[in-house]
C-alpha cells in the first residue's frame, strides 16, 4: 500500500467524491441540483434509464462512475487556471498515488456488482430528493473547520493542516463546497506545500 491509505479509509473518500459528484448534477425536472456540470448520468429517469439497459448488473456504479468522471473534468479545469495547479488538492485530486488507487478500488466495486448503498453507505442519499442541509449536515462536525477565503479565480482556499490525512481532507472538501454554494463549481483546495518542496 504505497499511498498508505486502507481501503476503508479510499472508500470513505470514493462516496464522498461519488455524492457531490451526483449532487453537482443537472437534472431535469421537479428535483434540481446544484447544476455544476450538465449531467444526468444517476437518475432513473436521465441517463440511469441507459445504464440500465447498457450494463444490468453495474448499472449503478456505471452512472456514478460516470458523474465523478464529469466533476473530474471541471474540477480539472478549474485547477489549471492557477498557476500553481500542480501544488492543489482537492476533492477530485489528491495526487497519483491516492487517485490511481481510488480509482482501482471504484473498479473492485463495479466487478463485484454489489449495490452501491451496501458498500457505501453515505450513497443513499442519491435515492432520494437533493437536500443539501441535509447533507451538509451529515458530512459537517464540530471539529471540522470549513473556514476558507475566495481565491483570484473564485476558488476556495482552506488552510492546510500538517495533522491530517486526506479522509479529513475530503470531509471538508465536500463541507466547503456545500457552504453557501454558488452557481459554478466551487472548487474548494489545500496547497500542498510538501509537494512543492520536493521538486
Amino acid at each position: 500500500m504505497a499511498h498508505g491509505v486502507a481501503s476503508e479509509q479510499l472508500d470513505e473518500i470514493l462516496a464522498l467524491q461519488l455524492v457531490l459528484a451526483w449532487a453537482g448534477e443537472s437534472p431535469g425536472g421537479q428535483q434540481p441540483r446544484l447544476g455544476w456540470w450538465k449531467t444526468d448520468l444517476v437518475d432513473p429517469d436521465g441517463g440511469g434509464d441507459l445504464w440500465r439497459r447498457l450494463l444490468p448488473r453495474t448499472h449503478h456504479w456505471a452512472g456514478l462512475d460516470a458523474a465523478r468522471r464529469a466533476a473530474r473534468r471541471v474540477d480539472e479545469r478549474l485547477r489549471r487556471e492557477s498557476a500553481r495547479a500542480d501544488d492543489m488538492r482537492t476533492l477530485f485530486h489528491f495526487g497519483f498515488e491516492i487517485d490511481e488507487a481510488l480509482d482501482e478500488r471504484l473498479a473492485h466495486h463495479k466487478l463485484e456488482a454489489h449495490p452501491p448503498v451496501e458498500v457505501l453507505p453515505l450513497l443513499q442519499v442519491t435515492g432520494a430528493p437533493f437536500d443539501r442541509e441535509a447533507l451538509f449536515s451529515r458530512l459537517y462536525s464540530p471539529n471540522l473547520d470549513v473556514a476558507y477565503k475566495v481565491a483570484a479565480f473564485g476558488a476556495r482556499q482552506l488552510k492546510a493542516r500538517s495533522e491530517e490525512g486526506p479522509v479529513f481532507q475530503a470531509r471538508r472538501f465536500a463541507a466547503v463546497m456545500l457552504t453557501e454554494p454558488p452557481a459554478a463549481y466551487p472548487l474548494s483546495f489545500i496547497l500542498s506545500e510538501a509537494d512543492r518542496g520536493e521538486r
